[in-house]
């Protein structure tokens, strides 16, 4: 029998999701994620003063079709890169809502939800 294992340098829990951005609001300032998982999210173009540990409250936007979901919670500052204005963070409290969303998020399961609420309007 053959052992296979796969190297991989990958350490992060969750898939990383690229394609349908979300909008993160940070002290008052919006940005639209360079790409996000149930993790956490990460920011290009972040103009702010933060630490890395701090645990800011965050607000979350995310639109599927004319629905908009938006919650609030905090996330811990894991990196941040001035430099290249990068910073991302890991979320610390995910209620059942928020979970919920950002689940149907990355699974699709939320546009299917739309497009079939409007196929049945239609």
């Amino acid at each position: 029998m053959r052992v296979v294992k796969a190297k991989s340098k990958e350490r992060r829990r969750d898939r990383r999701i690229q394609e349908t951005p979300i909008k993160v609001e940070l002290n008052g300032s919006g940005y639209e994620t360079a790409n996000w998982s149930l993790g956490g999210f990460l920011l290009y173009s972040f103009y702010g003063d933060f630490q890395i540990g701090e645990t800011p409250i965050v607000g979350i936007k995310a639109e599927v079709g004319d629905q908009l979901f938006q919650h609030v919670t905090r996330a811990e500052i894991v990196r941040i890169d001035f430099n290249r204005k990068l910073l991302a963070a890991n979320f610390v409290e995910l209620d059942d809502d928020v979970l919920n969303t950002l689940e149907g998020l990355s699974t699709g399961r939320l546009r299917r939800e739309h497009l079939r609420k409007q196929r049945k309007s239609a």
